[in-house]
């Protein structure tokens, strides 16, 4: 063959090779309507289609088969996409790392007539409510009602009396009435009724501990549903998240960029997400119930709390908190006033034995002699045998175990401080690094991620994952923001909880125990 002749030859072999090469590019390009061989032992290959995109995966096709019989075909016929395309990602943009404050999702719902209750409002309807507060109060009433009686002046006594009855015929010497009295002496009623009245104190003191108690786990719980609120809302952008990763998966099958494995994988992960976000709503739902049983009005069915998570008061440091608890505890002031109490108690029986006077005045008319007569008769009772010595003793021990149990109650709460602290400290660390390091990072690798498959230089399953990962942190964030609000308010409650649990009494005992002269 002539040398021209060849050259001819080559030039049109050349030409059509090119040819054959853009007709492939073109098919791979083409999405789910090019024809896919099911031939098992062909392996599509696909080529860049420019310099600067990363070439895309490059994954057999094998049990497409199977696959296909198991499913119906039109599930594969979804959106077409191109590499040159701008897809929107699943979820909005972010003007910040956190999710939407909890109000912008009720100025929403509002709208929709949703009921909608807020911190303050459930802290007044529980002091309305709480059966606690009505016990704590009644410890206050009997107390002073004991303490009234300690200090009432005994009753006189009046009765017949007569005397000699039918002498000389007679009715008798004395015919008359009689009035006796015992006047108290050394004070004793006033003490009583000071003992009393210092037992009255303290189930004040007790009544006002209550009541923080009740605050303080009202406080708790609505964080806890509001937690369990916000919880939902960013499951329910992880199930939309998977729900995207299933459909590009079914894109990537269909243009032979992955298997059946991947896609049987993404759609375990999607159910994973929606068994997720049923048990963060069931979780919603005990969350409202405990707080209604703590407020009182267990009847009321849930509805929106508006509310935020992100704190707003400074930081607490050990020696500020440890000086304020030791300094307003109730359980402390409570203890100190016991302390008086028993005082109180020791000297009022150190005056026991000092004699009360007995008078009898009697008055009538002596029948024998025709005459009206009175007598009268005085009397006290000698500490001989009995100075009450006994109860002293007794009143003593008791004086000096509540004086150890004020030490013993201030290192009680010292190490309760304590491990609260550290649950506090671990907590706000965990905020601090999340508000300024992981989640404006995580939100960043996002939006670079997003803007790289725009350019075509990152592929979208990575776009999913590090949305996924953006979510996640969320959802640890908003857990440790619950760390932080249920230990801030426990320490600054003065570590006072137990909404519902009995009141203590001031003494002891917790129904009536009267005696006609308590002392």
């Amino acid at each position: 063959m002539k040398r021209a002749d060849r050259e001819v030859a080559v030039k049109l072999e050349y030409s059509l090779a090119v040819s054959a090469a853009m007709v492939l590019v073109s098919g791979c390009a083409t999405g789910p309507e090019r024809q896919v061989s099911k031939r098992q032992d062909t392996t599509p290959k696909v080529e860049r289609v420019s310099t600067l995109e990363e070439k895309p995966y490059r994954l057999t096709l094998e049990e497409v088969d199977d696959f296909l019989a198991n499913h119906n075909r039109s599930e594969f016929t979804t959106r077409h996409v191109t590499h040159e395309q701008d897809i929107a990602l699943p979820l909005a943009e972010y003007a910040a790392p956190l999710l939407p404050a909890p109000d912008d999702v009720i100025n929403e719902q509002q709208s929709e007539h949703h009921v909608v209750m807020s911190l303050e409002a459930l802290e007044q309807m529980a002091l309305s409510n709480n059966p606690t507060l009505t016990q704590a109060m009644a410890q206050v009433d009997a107390a002073s009602g004991a303490a009234y009686q300690a200090g009432l002046y005994p009753n006189p006594v009046v009765g017949y009396a007569s005397d000699q009855i039918g002498i000389v015929g007679t009715a008798g010497e004395l015919q008359g009435a009689f009035i006796s009295q015992e006047f108290v002496t050394g004070g004793k009623l006033q003490l009583s009724r000071a003992k009393w009245s210092q037992a009255a104190c303290i189930a004040e003191t007790n009544l006002s501990a209550q009541y923080e108690r009740v605050l303080n786990d009202v406080r708790i719980h609505f964080y806890q549903t509001l937690s369990a609120q916000q919880h939902v809302e960013i499951q329910k952008q992880l199930v939309a998240n998977a729900q995207d990763s299933v459909q590009t998966h079914k894109e990537m099958l269909n243009l032979g960029q992955t298997n059946m494995a991947g896609l049987l994988q993404s759609e375990v992960d999607l159910s994973q997400n929606q068994l997720n976000l049923k048990m963060s709503e069931n979780n919603l739902e005990q969350a409202w119930r405990n707080l209604m049983a703590m407020v009182g009005t267990p009847e009321i069915t849930r509805s929106t709390l508006s509310g935020t998570l992100e704190p707003s008061d400074e930081k607490l440091d050990w020696d500020s908190a440890f000086h304020h608890l030791l300094q307003n505890s109730p359980e402390l002031v409570a203890a100190g006033e016991k302390i008086r109490h028993d005082e109180i108690t020791v000297e009022r029986e150190r005056v026991q034995p000092i004699p009360n006077i007995l008078v009898d005045v009697n008055f009538g008319h002596n029948f024998e002699t025709d005459n009206t007569v009175a007598g009268v008769t005085a009397g006290i009772p000698l500490p001989i045998f009995d100075n009450n010595s006994g109860t002293v003793d007794q009143a003593m021990a008791d004086l000096n175990r509540s004086r150890a149990d004020v030490k013993r109650l201030e290192l009680t709460l010292s190490m309760q401080l304590a491990d609260q602290y550290r649950d506090y400290q671990t907590a706000w660390q965990h905020l601090q690094a999340y508000q300024s390091d992981m989640l404006p990072k995580a939100k960043q690798v996002h939006e670079m991620l997003h803007a790289s498959y725009v350019k075509r230089r990152a592929a979208w399953p990575d776009v999913l994952m590090a949305q996924r990962r953006y979510l996640e942190l969320q959802q640890h964030y908003t857990d440790a923001l619950l760390e932080y609000r249920e230990t801030d308010i426990v320490i600054r409650g003065m570590l006072l909880t137990g909404g519902l649990t009995e009141p203590p009494a001031p003494l002891s005992g917790g129904h009536i125990d009267a005696v006609p002269k308590p002392r």
